[in-house]
This record gives C-alpha cells, sequence and structure tokens, in this order.
C-alpha cells in the first residue's frame, strides 16, 4: 500500500528514484505508469521495504510501487501541516459562531455551521490525498483535526455534560472522589460499577489537580479520543507503511456516525477504544516478528479492554479471531500461535463478565430482545408495541447518507475484485476486507425499529475500522472502479497488470479532488446521521426529550434540590431528561417506565397499581413537554406512545397531579414542578 505521485511531478520513475526499474507500461497521454521492481534479499533471507514502498505478492513475484516523488529529506518535517491546521482552526472559529448564533435562535447559525464543518475538515483531507505529505507532517494534520474536531464537541456544552450518558458517568466519577473506594453502586447506570476505567481516570485526574470533575472528565475523554486516533495512525501505517494510506484511513474513520460527538463524549467506551486499538497495533507488530514485549502489550490492552467497557470487549475478542482466522486460512505452514491473543481475550472477557459483572447480562438482555422484536416484524412477525418503526428521514438528508454509502460500497468492490484477481494472500488486507463486509451489514440495523439508527451507529464504531482502511487503500492507490479490458475483450475478469498503476499529473489531480468531495460528503452524512439529531446540531431552547437541548437550569436546578431534599433511595420517576437529571445530580433511584401515569388523563386504579408496582415516591414534571411533541418521538423511556404521538401532553394529563388527594407538590420553580406520592 504504497505511497503515490505528486499532481504536479511528470518524472519517469526511473528519473525520479534513481532505481533500476521494469517499467511495464507507459502511457503519458493517460499520465500513468506500472512499475516493477523485483526485490532482492537480504543476508538474511528477509526482503527489504522502504517506508514509502510497498510490497504485493502476485503468483512467486513481488511488485513494488515506487513514488514519483523522491523520499522527504527530513523524516521531521512538518511540510504544510501548520499552516494547512490554521485554517483548520479557522473552521472551528465559524463553528463556534453557529454555536452562539443557535443559542440566540439566529437564522444563519446552521449555514455557517456547515461552511465551518467543512472549513474544519477538507483542508486536511486535500492535503492527505495529495501524497505529499511525510510520515510528520501526516501524524501531525490527522492529530491537529482531531483536536479541532473535539474542541466542536467540547464548546457544545462547554460550562457542563448535557448527554444521559456523560452525566451518568460523572456521577460514578464523583462517588470515587467522595469515597476514594471502586465500585460504588451507580443507581443511574449499575453497569458502570464493573467497569471503573473511565471513573478512574477522571477521578485521579480531579483528585491530582483540584480540578471539578466535569473539567477532569473533558480532559480524559479528549485525551482518550487523541489516542484513539494516534494509534489508528500507527497501526496502519505500520501495515501499509504508507503515510499517505495511514492518513486517510484515519481522516475516513473520522466520518463515522458517532465519532464527532458520542464517540468522545466522557464515556466508557471512549475511554477502551484506545486500548482496543493498542491492542491490534501491538498484534501487528508482535504477529510480523516484534517480541514478545509486543505480546506482553497485546495482553495489557486485552484486560484493559475488559475492565473499561463490555461492548468493546465484544468486539475485541471478535477482531482478534477475525485476525488470527485470515492469517490461518492464507498463510502456510499454519501459524498457529495466532490464536494465543483471541484466546486470552476470550478468556479474560468470559472471566469478568461470568465472575464478576455478572449484571452485564441483564443489562443487555432489553436491547437484544427490542432488535428480536423489530427483526420478527421486519420479516413477517406478529409486530410488538415495543418494536416500534424507523422514524422518517428528510429526503435530503437520506439522499446525502445513501451517497456516502454507495461510494463506500464501490470502492469495496473494487478492491474486493483487484485482491480476488491478483490472488492477494495478505491476511491483514482480507481481515479488513471482511471488517468492511460486517460494516455494510451492520448499516442494515438502521431499519430495525426505531433503535435502529442508534444500534448501526455504535456499531460502526468498530466496523467502521477495517471500512477506512478499505476505502484508504482504493483512494491512495487509485483503484480501478471500471477496468480496463483485457486482450479476451472481458473487463470484470481482466486480471490487474502484475505491476502497480501509479498515476501522475492531471489524472492524480482529478483523484485528489474527487477524493475530497467523496469524503467531505461522507462527513456530512454522519453529521446529518449521528449524533446530535439534525434538529440539534447546534445548541438552542429547551426542547422535550432532546437529550442535549432538555438540559437546562430548570431541571438542574431541580435534580440540585432533590440531591439535598430528598433521601438517596428515592424512587423517582419522570420524563427521560428529568430521570437523567434526578439520577445523576439529584442522586435518586431512576423509575423509567413511567409513561402510562403521563398518558392518563385521570388517576385510577391502574395508575395506582402501576405506581405501586414500580415503588413509585417522587414524580417530576416538566410542563414544557405540553408545548411541542418530542423530537426522538417518545417522551419517556419504553414510551408507549412511541411512534405515534402527533401532539404534545395536553394540560389536563399534566395538570392531573395537582387534583389527586393523595398527592402533594413538594417543589416548583415555575417550570418544573416535584410530586410525592402518599400525602402531604
Amino acid at each position: 500500500m504504497g505511497d503515490q505521485p505528486t499532481p504536479d511531478d511528470d518524472r519517469a520513475p526511473e528519473e525520479a528514484t534513481g532505481d533500476a526499474t521494469d517499467v511495464m507500461t507507459a502511457a503519458p497521454e493517460t499520465d500513468t505508469v506500472a512499475i516493477r521492481l523485483p526485490s532482492a534479499p537480504e543476508a538474511d533471507g528477509t526482503t527489504k521495504v522502504s517506508a514509502l514502498t510497498t510490497v504485493r505478492k502476485q503468483a512467486a513475484a513481488e511488485t513494488v510501487v515506487l513514488p514519483v516523488q523522491p523520499e522527504p529529506r527530513d523524516v521531521h518535517d512538518l511540510g504544510w501541516a501548520p499552516w494547512v491546521l490554521a485554517v483548520s482552526a479557522f473552521g472551528v472559529i465559524l463553528v463556534a459562531l453557529a454555536y452562539a448564533g443557535g443559542r440566540h435562535e439566529a437564522g444563519w447559525a446552521m449555514t455557517v455551521y456547515w461552511i465551518g464543518q467543512v472549513v474544519v475538515f477538507s483542508p486536511v483531507v486535500f492535503r492527505l490525498l495529495s501524497r505529499l505529505a511525510g510520515v510528520a507532517e501526516s501524524f501531525v494534520l490527522v492529530m491537529g483535526l482531531a483536536a479541532n474536531q473535539y474542541m466542536l464537541k467540547w464548546m457544545y456544552s462547554p460550562d457542563q455534560f448535557r448527554f444521559p450518558d456523560e452525566l451518568q458517568h460523572w456521577l460514578a466519577t464523583t462517588l470515587i472522589t467522595e469515597s476514594g473506594d471502586l465500585f460504588r453502586p451507580n443507581n443511574a447506570l449499575p453497569p458502570a460499577v464493573h467497569f471503573p476505567g473511565l471513573a478512574e481516570m477522571g477521578a485521579g485526574l480531579s483528585l491530582l489537580t483540584g480540578l471539578p470533575v466535569t473539567a477532569a472528565g473533558t480532559i480524559v475523554a479528549g485525551v482518550a479520543h487523541l489516542l484513539f486516533v494516534g494509534l489508528l495512525f500507527a497501526a496502519v501505517l505500520r501495515a501499509s507503511n504508507s503515510p499517505a494510506m495511514a492518513g486517510v484511513a484515519c481522516v475516513t474513520y473520522a466520518t463515522a456516525m458517532h465519532y464527532l460527538f458520542f464517540n468522545s463524549m466522557f464515556l466508557y467506551a471512549t475511554a477502551a477504544l484506545p486500548f482496543f486499538m493498542l491492542t491490534v497495533w501491538a498484534h501487528r507488530r508482535w504477529r510480523t516478528g516484534g517480541g514478545h514485549l509486543f505480546l506482553a502489550l497485546t495482553v495489557l490492552g486485552i484486560a484493559m479492554t475488559t475492565v473499561t467497557h463490555h461492548v468493546t470487549a465484544f468486539a475485541l475478542v471478535a477482531t482478534l479471531l477475525l485476525l488470527a482466522g485470515t492469517e490461518l486460512v492464507l498463510e502456510r505452514p499454519r501459524p498457529w500461535a495466532t490464536l494465543i491473543a483471541p484466546g486470552i481475550a476470550l478468556a479474560a472477557v468470559s472471566a469478568w463478565i461470568g465472575l464478576v459483572a455478572r449484571d452485564v447480562i441483564d443489562y443487555l438482555e432489553s436491547p437484544v430482545q427490542r432488535l428480536a422484536a423489530a427483526l420478527n416484524q421486519m420479516f413477517g412477525g406478529a409486530a410488538s408495541e415495543q418494536a416500534g418503526t424507523a422514524d422518517a428521514v428528510p429526503l435530503v438528508q437520506l439522499a446525502v447518507q445513501g451517497l456516502g454509502l454507495l461510494g463506500l460500497l464501490v470502492l469495496f468492490l473494487a478492491v474486493a475484485r483487484d485482491m480476488i484477481l491478483r490472488k492477494d494472500r495478505d491476511s491483514w488486507r482480507w481481515a479488513a476486507l471482511v471488517g468492511g463486509a460486517a460494516f455494510f451489514a451492520g448499516n442494515g440495523a438502521r431499519f430495525l425499529g426505531s433503535g435502529g439508527p442508534e444500534i448501526a451507529g455504535r456499531l460502526s464504531t468498530f466496523t467502521y475500522v477495517p471500512m477506512s482502511i478499505i476505502a484508504a487503500i482504493a483512494i491512495v492507490h487509485a483503484v480501478r472502479i471500471i477496468p480496463d479490458k483485457d486482450e479476451k475483450g472481458r473487463r470484470w475478469l481482466s486480471v490487474p497488470p502484475p505491476g502497480v498503476v501509479v498515476t501522475t499529473g492531471r489524472r492524480l489531480t482529478r483523484q485528489v479532488y474527487v477524493g475530497t468531495t467523496l469524503i467531505t460528503l461522507l462527513m456530512v452524512g454522519a453529521r446529518t446521521g449521528g449524533w446530535p439529531p439534525v434538529s440539534a446540531l447546534v445548541p438552542g431552547p429547551y426542547m422535550p426529550a432532546a437529550y442535549e437541548r432538555s438540559v437546562d437550569a430548570y431541571g438542574v436546578d431541580a435534580a440540585h434540590w432533590q440531591a439535598v431534599n430528598l433521601p438517596g433511595h428515592s424512587r423517582v420517576g419522570g420524563d427521560i431528561t428529568a430521570v437523567a437529571l434526578s439520577s445523576t445530580y439529584g442522586r435518586t433511584d431512576p423509575v423509567r417506565e413511567v409513561g402510562p401515569l403521563y398518558w392518563a388523563t385521570w388517576w385510577g386504579s391502574a395508575e395506582y397499581d402501576l405506581a405501586r408496582s414500580l415503588g413509585l415516591g417522587y414524580l417530576v414534571v416538566d410542563e414544557r413537554l405540553g408545548e411541542s411533541v418530542p423530537v426522538d418521538n417518545a417522551y419517556f423511556q419504553d414510551d408507549p406512545m412511541a411512534g405515534r404521538i402527533t401532539e404534545p401532553l395536553s394540560e389536563a394529563q399534566l395538570g392531573k397531579f395537582d387534583l389527586i388527594p393523595e398527592m402533594s407538590r413538594i417543589y416548583d420553580n415555575g417550570i418544573v414542578r416535584i410530586y410525592r406520592l402518599g400525602g402531604s
């Protein structure tokens, strides 16, 4: 997976490198040459490959791509990276202005937001695709882009965490800082008790520096995010020996649906991802002769991932099994040692889940049941009231996402055809190809009920890594989408030449522009289909059940009042936002299945029975639930009206709590009210 020539360098390969080459084909009128260079074995029997070349095996021969431009004179040369990142930083300023405009409901905010997103992203992509950047410059560009994009996430809410999952981990971290003990019960997210990696890091930084937990968590999440990107760059660079390949893979991964926000929030998945990628990188080094030190790093990465996040641990087991499987199928003699890493991972995860974090099984049961219900509904089974249906997606948004996925599919098929016809025996490329296929399969989950887009987004966190590598192979090496006909007139079965076609001049310039456009389109699609939802891309006034857009001073004040005035074991119910705030800032025990109590027009025997069965002690009522329908089409978790809400909760439905003799209003800040069940 070698480097490529510059757009304006049309010299022949012999001129540029000074090495003896076998020019298989020369076609100046099309700006392409095909190069083949038999490699000479070293004294120890190995073949030395330059960091800017690529080895491909074709039958018994090897072909090496030589870069048309000479190697950089200084490996530490940063090139144009400072200037490109300065332009990208200007985009950060534009997005910050858009956020400020959104908070004041300015009409221009969304336009400036999209301009800023493109300015942040596209200049870095263009520079990486030009093949002008060496290792140092590519690395700085990738890390600078990751830092700028993390700034976009932080500026959305610089003063506090607003996403429910972040609030849950804020509580877990706060409990450690207050007690100094791990494994403290967390009513907001019980499974997090047995995966303390993130909370321990946040608490450690807070206690060492005196920073508030929110500030410490923001730093921990940012560092973890940058480490993940850096390790992804290192892993692809190690596998490809190409800084262009590593850089393009990283910026392509930056177009994942949950990359910008969800995967850089203060969540235990964010903390686990660097250990996931450390394991993959160390495993690669070990399997390519790096020695037992890298096997030890692999085991360390497995252990840290296992105790940090359950889903990432499951994904790591699957990844290591895939890498081992492709190696066993393709390598001769069969390298049975490759099973060591997945065996250790499977044993570690099974032991941790089976002996320590057994509540994870119950925690994951509900989403699995919803997925099964959606599958049953999709394939003609009985419809489940809980399954729901996928919300309608605006046509423009659907078109952008569809074009991006179609572009990725074309690149995937082109690389697959190239590898099959070349009889490629590289096990890591085949593992990436299989992982890319899993990415497209996972995207089918978008249509599995109302939770489908979330499932697809969370799966893409892992499946988009191999897909990004496949896309980088296709873009950097300009794999032919429509191949030329061979001497038999065959097009799709024509075997690619035994060298690699190296593009120069005008054709390379076109490839840079087309590649930049495609990756930018993927970024736009990810922003419209990922997190936050389109309606909340910029901050603004309160919206019901809209996660970040639903957290404001009224709800936070009510939660802080609960922390001071209610016992810690109090069972408090409410809408999605009220429950998130009550169980974290309020330190109470959340009751989420209270939707029927709010939708009822009166409090009858059914409501009494439900409240009693839930052990409900208090209800939080936000009068703004009656002003507009929820963006996500559900006010409550497991909302009985999910997918069928056409008008807000009525005044009668929200006001009935004042008319029930057995209830008393104990708190009211003018917007949010709290009722106690059982009389005054």
